[in-house]
């Protein structure tokens, strides 16, 4: 009998069956991948693009400016704004739209230019002008064009080029060219150029100008350069100039050009060219133009709405509304801006304080940028605005959008709300500040028309502190301007030269003036701290003193004072007293090195401890710490000693007064008392975030008995034949001052006045400069004493209780 036959297995089939299974299945999704990529993939991806989602920034408001009573000095008022943002599915001419724009808005920003550079913007924002040029006009343009062209390398001899030669023809191609230039070829360019560049440019411009510029200057005038491109450089501007000259025509086919080509050849190889336009046509297409720049405002993404025209008037609000149809992606949108408080008499306020916002400057956008900032953010650019901007500034809100491929707007809903800035406590009252500014204002006006002033006085400046807490109770200098102007483009423009252009400085921060006999005070303190002289030493006055080994320096008053100690000499201002002492600080000079200059040390030492000659520290930007002589004579300790040598700001001068008020506590000056948080309720304020606490910079190093006989000669010199005896009589309470007449050398000197009251207990220091105010024979009582005492009686208006007169 056979072997029985082996049962066959059915796991090999099932195997196949299961693998032909996986087979079919991956076949379909590959087959599906394929149809949904190759097929659908474009819908797709056009339904995934048209709801991407953007982030779209909520301005937030800034926090007001309140006075220490919560009256509102700067707040946000709404002003309508033109927008522009492009949506889906809209097509828009944008050099249409613009141009309907320009038959609406005005915009006051814009200051026309020549032909050419009109020409070049055009060229830039890829525009044309509505030109028709006459035969002859049409073939004049072609005979200037026709000789650059022919001029221009070919493209295959560009890779021939050395670096020096590629930069030149890449400049008269019409490309611009950065390349590092050493020092000394900059140096050497701008010495070359300066005869040869017209119009004439001044110092400053040539020293600040690009090398892209240098460059094109240099190419224009046929002068030879060195310079050496990095590799990839070198590559990248080849091929860029290779780019530029095939695209350019030929010479022989110029007559084929339309006028509007020409135009742009003729901008590109920077030929002058005359528009035939009229003086109307020509306004017209700057305003073209510039609004056309806000539109496309190239570098930010095109779903952001660009501000096209801010604070528009009511007549272009109507007229844009009853042409909305015609104006495809433009909206009036009402948003803040600041608004400053007018005095109630309309006059300008708190201009040198407060500050104003702007849009970000060039200069320093990647700085705002890397912090958060937008392009298109208003920033503090002076004052507290300037200061506090991240206090203010608040946090935007978000909307959220949903954008598609082309970036354009479909759909948009809130995220956030915006949430405003904090709120800012000034130190001051603003009826006292606004008192100090009326008192600077009378005296100037008066001077003006008083034959016996200078005709060159035509300012003051006054800056109160409050000598136990360092808080600023006001600032002012006049004349002013309504920083509410910086917000009205066209009014700022037409009052620019006349208003604001010599004022806007704050030059009660960064102005700086001889002190004169305001200095007096200190080199009094010097001389008894560094042990010169004892308190009731007395020196002979004669008028005058010998200084160095011949030179008479003369007391103010020639007959002289005859004998005088260091109260003494501050009550009548004696020149002769300090100049002893500052003799005798060069003979410790002459001992000790062998010289006296090492001296001026001693001098700077001790003003920068009552802060003259350094910041402050002032909350306000900008500060500058004063004006230094270079010149070290023997004469010149003399003259620092009556304070005719360094210059100081009222700032400093206001700080110098209030340490020798409170005993030798510098204190930093501080313009806001409180930071609160910014509420949606104006009437409703924040909680407060942080306080300003007095701040004592330093303690100065001079004895406290010198500084109360310092006091006390401030005090005489209110009193008996004092030289302010007569300027704070009948007040209330006791002034103790310093008078300053500090020569210019022109006729015409500058009178400063500081001090401190009540005198037995301070309260305020004050610090007042007049430049140029003063005569020959008159003293600084006269004009600088007239507005401290009007500042006096109003601090003792809102201030004090009313007391009767001492």
């Amino acid at each position: 009998m056979g072997e029985q036959e082996k049962e066959k297995s059915h796991i090999p089939t099932r195997l196949n069956i299961l693998f032909l299974l996986v087979f079919l299945f991956f076949a379909a999704i590959i087959l599906r991948l394929a149809y949904v990529q190759l097929v659908e993939g474009e819908q797709y991806m056009h339904d995934l693009e048209k709801y991407s989602t953007r982030e779209l920034s909520i301005p937030a408001p800034r926090g007001r400016i309140v006075d220490r009573n919560g009256e509102v000095l700067v707040d946000n008022k709404p002003v309508f704004t033109v927008t522009y943002v492009k949506e889906q599915g809209q097509d828009i001419d944008e050099e249409q739209l613009a141009d309907k724009l320009a038959q609406i808005l005005k915009m006051d920003d814009v200051e026309p230019g020549t032909d050419s550079e009109l020409l070049k913007k055009v060229v830039e924002l890829h525009a044309t002008l509505p030109v028709s040029f006459k035969p002859d006009e049409t073939n004049a343009l072609i005979a200037k064009i026709a000789p650059k062209l022919s001029s221009l390398p070919k493209v295959d001899q560009v890779d021939q080029f050395s670096d020096p030669v590629l930069a030149k023809a890449a400049i008269q191609t019409g490309m611009r060219v950065n390349a590092s230039l050493d020092k000394a070829t900059q140096d050497k360019l701008i010495k070359q150029l300066k005869p040869l560049v017209k119009p004439v440019l001044t110092d400053e411009k040539w020293n600040n100008m690009s090398n892209a510029d240098l460059l094109k200057y240099a190419v224009a005038n046929n002068l030879s350069f060195s310079l050496s491109f990095a590799d990839d450089d070198r590559k990248n501007l080849r091929k860029n100039l290779k780019e530029e000259l095939r695209l350019l025509p030929d010479a022989a086919d110029l007559p084929k050009q339309d006028d509007m080509e020409l135009l742009r050849l003729a901008s590109r190889f920077d030929i002058e060219v005359k528009l035939p336009f009229n003086d109307a046509q020509r306004q017209y297409q700057w305003r073209k133009m510039a609004i056309l720049n806000e539109i496309r405002s190239y570098g930010i993404a095109s779903y952001i709405p660009r501000r096209i025209k801010v604070n528009i008037t009511p007549e272009e609000d109507a007229k844009i509304e009853e042409r909305l149809s015609e104006l495809p992606g433009i909206s009036v949108i009402s948003e803040p801006i600041r608004q400053i408080r007018p005095d109630p008499d309309g006059t300008p306020f708190a201009t040198h304080i407060l500050g104003y916002t702007n849009t970000i400057s060039e200069s320093r956008l990647n700085e705002y940028l890397a912090q958060g900032y937008k392009q298109t953010d208003r920033v503090g650019v002076s004052g507290l605005e300037g200061y506090y901007e991240r206090q203010l500034r608040g946090k935007d809100g978000a909307m959220e959008v949903q954008i598609n491929k082309n970036s354009q707007m479909v759909e948009k809903s809130l995220k956030r709300p915006a949430e405003p800035g904090n709120d800012l406590v000034l130190a001051l009252d603003w009826r006292f500040q606004s008192a100090v500014e009326a008192a600077l204002k009378q005296k100037v006006e008066e001077m003006k028309k008083d034959p016996k002033v200078p005709k060159e006085a035509t300012e003051a400046h006054a800056v109160v502190m409050d000598v136990n807490t360092g808080g600023v109770l006001a600032m002012a200098s006049y004349p002013d301007y309504d920083l509410n102007l910086h917000y009205d483009r066209k009014a700022f423009n037409e009052n620019y030269d006349t208003l604001i252009r010599n004022v806007e400085e704050n030059k009660l921060i960064r102005g700086a003036w001889p002190p004169g006999s305001t200095a007096k005070p200190l080199s009094v303190m010097l001389s008894l701290q560094e042990g010169l002289v004892t308190p009731n030493e007395t020196i002979y006055d004669p008028g005058y003193w010998i200084v160095g080994r011949d030179t008479k320096k003369y007391n103010w008053r020639r007959s002289g004072h005859g004998y005088v100690n260091a109260r003494r000499a501050l009550q009548v201002s004696n020149n002769t007293y300090m100049y002893a002492m500052a003799m005798r600080l060069a003979d410790v000079g002459y001992k000790k090195y062998g010289s006296y200059k090492p001296m001026f040390s001693v001098v700077d030492f001790y003003n920068a401890q009552f802060g003259l000659g350094v910041t402050t520290g002032i909350d306000l930007p900008g500060e500058l710490t004063g004006w230094f002589s270079q010149y070290q004579e023997i004469g010149n300790l003399a003259d620092a000693f009556i304070g005719q040598y360094n210059s100081f700001t009222p700032m400093q001068l206001a700080q110098y007064a209030a340490t020798i008020a409170n005993g030798g506590y510098r204190l930093r000056p501080h313009l806001v008392e409180e930071i609160r948080e910014g509420t949606v309720d104006p009437k409703q304020p924040g909680r407060v975030l942080s306080t300003i606490e007095p701040e004592v910079l330093n303690r100065v190093n001079v004895d406290p008995k010198w500084i109360k006989l310092v006091q006390e000669g401030m005090f005489m010199v209110t009193q008996g034949d004092g030289t302010a005896s007569r300027t704070f009589a009948g007040l209330p309470f006791h002034v103790a001052a310093k008078t300053g007449t500090a020569q210019t050398g022109t006729g015409a000197d500058n009178a400063i006045m500081i001090g401190f009251a009540p005198y037995e207990n301070p309260q305020i220091a004050f610090a007042v400069v007049v430049p140029k105010s003063l005569r020959d024979g008159f003293h600084s009582a006269d004009t600088s004493g007239a507005i401290a005492r009007k500042i006096l009686e109003a601090y003792q208006s809102f201030y004090m209780e009313k007391q009767p007169a001492k």
